[in-house]
């Protein structure tokens, strides 16, 4: 099984103590970060193998995310040293009530710099699922990137994986590319905050509610829309999965939707083997989309147990042994 992700790779800067404001902050721990990085190293761990196509600068900061890549397994022959922009980083700040919020630095960089021409066939030739996010639609040329990637994933069969990861400030031209990717993609996945936002949604309806405008909106062959510790709603042709989620100890929430993507493309491949493409996605019914949505659940749970985006993404043994557990109480 294999897994072409494209879009960030960064170095991410978290704040160490909650609370503190840009200004405040003075302590930062150092980890790897990025869409595609965090899905390449997840969908790895789990045992799968997956490619990465991205950009980082030739600086030490470059090296450092290298070399953690490699000791993951990653397949690092799309990734490309950028020597005229430097990497990209991330400061990570998170408040008194657990919430996030970013300040990406600096602009332009490296991984905002991918192009057209760094996508090439062979970078996606064997691979079964192509995984790029919304985020990555925010900046050209790497927008033109990921158009041309898609493309080309449609062009060889593969499942076409999309995060629709978007923030609400950006320009119109990008929201408008983001929702052709939707359109686009046989998989699709939000969050609460972004099920509200792509579905336009009134805020007395129902997430069950707003997850089927979205879904006949842009008709995937599934939208998986996470919601956090209640687990994930998942819509398809067939109808909805409504999948529980799994009680861990949660330190940070840094990076789960990219675990919960992997393991959710893990689990499709894994019932669908070899034939892992869009017509046998199709076919796939509520009782496989409730058991791929569980894994999902749990690999997106298990990666809030350590700080940063790549430290807790499980392997495959951590997965099993919490899917042994009882779920939580669906209250969606």
């Amino acid at each position: 099984m294999s897994v072409a992700t494209i879009g960030e790779v960064v170095v991410d800067w978290l704040s160490v103590k909650a609370g503190k404001s840009r200004l405040d902050a003075t302590q930062f721990s150092r980890h790897l970060g990025g869409n595609a990085a965090n899905v390449a190293i997840a969908f790895s761990r789990l045992g799968g193998a997956a490619r990465l196509i991205g950009r980082i600068g030739v600086d030490f900061h470059g090296d450092f995310l290298k070399r953690i890549l490699i000791r993951e397994g990653v397949l690092l022959d799309f990734l490309i040293a950028d020597d005229k922009h430097p990497t990209a980083q991330c400061y990570v700040f998170t408040d008194a009530n657990g919430g996030h919020s970013f300040y990406n630095w600096p602009d332009p960089n490296a991984a905002s710099d991918l192009k057209p021409r760094d996508v090439k066939a062979e970078a996606l030739a064997g691979a079964r699922f192509l995984h790029a996010t919304g985020i990555s639609m925010t900046a050209e040329p790497r927008r033109s990137a990921i158009e041309k990637a898609i493309s080309l994933a449609s062009q060889f069969g593969m499942i076409i994986s999309f995060d629709a990861g978007f923030p609400t400030g950006e320009d119109e031209a990008a929201k408008v590319l983001a929702a052709g990717c939707l359109a686009r993609a046989h998989i699709v996945k939000v969050n609460l905050q972004e099920l509200m936002f792509w579905s336009d949604a009134e805020s007395l309806e129902s997430p069950k509610e707003m997850a089927q405008v979205l879904f006949e909106r842009y008709r995937p062959t599934v939208l998986a829309a996470t919601l956090a510790g209640n687990g994930c709603i998942l819509v398809s042709d067939k109808g909805t999965a409504v999948c529980p989620g799994y009680e861990v100890y949660s330190v940070d929430e840094v990076g789960a939707g990219d675990a919960f993507m992997a393991g959710l493309m893990y689990a499709v491949d894994q019932r669908l083997g070899q034939a892992s493409n869009p017509e046998k996605l199709a076919e796939l019914s509520i009782s496989d989309w409730q058991r791929i949505g569980a894994f999902a659940n749990a690999v997106g749970a298990r990666a809030c147990e350590r700080l940063g985006a790549t430290e807790g993404l499980p392997v495959l043994d951590e997965v099993l042994a919490l899917l042994a557990l009882p779920a939580n109480k669906v209250v969606i």
